[in-house]
């Protein structure tokens, strides 16, 4: 169970990390359109990270990962629910914008910082 669980979450963070950058992508893209602002595409990148840190709590529970070495103890989890913060703050908070242009541009801005925290949790988690 323990090795589905670790598996599963290894090939899902490099999922959460291509869809978070394709929703940042899209939010610069519908900046530069001026489209209507809508958090769906958004919401769907947070539900992955969502589901990743789930996954994440769960396997660091059932797998005793608090006596790992300290990289994956607690610098690995940490930047994962940063990362998952910052996105829903970032994405929360552009739907409260009364610009669309702004708001596309926050929501794009709170998913790269996301993708960064993301792509530190794989590196972390690789390397620890």
């Amino acid at each position: 169970m323990d090795e589905f669980l670790f598996e599963a979450h290894r090939g899902l963070g490099y999922l959460v990390a291509v869809l978070v950058l394709l929703a940042a992508a899209m939010a610069f893209r519908r900046a530069k359109d001026s489209r209507e602002f809508s958090k769906g595409p958004y919401a769907g990148a947070m539900v992955a990270i969502d589901i990743q840190v789930l996954l994440g709590l769960v396997l660091y529970g059932v797998g005793g990962y608090w006596e790992a070495a300290p990289m994956i103890a607690y610098v690995h989890p940490l930047l994962g629910l940063v990362a998952l913060g910052v996105g829903h703050a970032m994405v929360g908070r552009a739907g409260k914008v009364q610009q669309v242009v702004e708001a596309h541009r926050t929501a794009g801005r709170g998913l790269v910082i996301a993708l960064v925290l993301v792509v530190a949790g794989i590196v972390v988690g690789t390397i620890g």
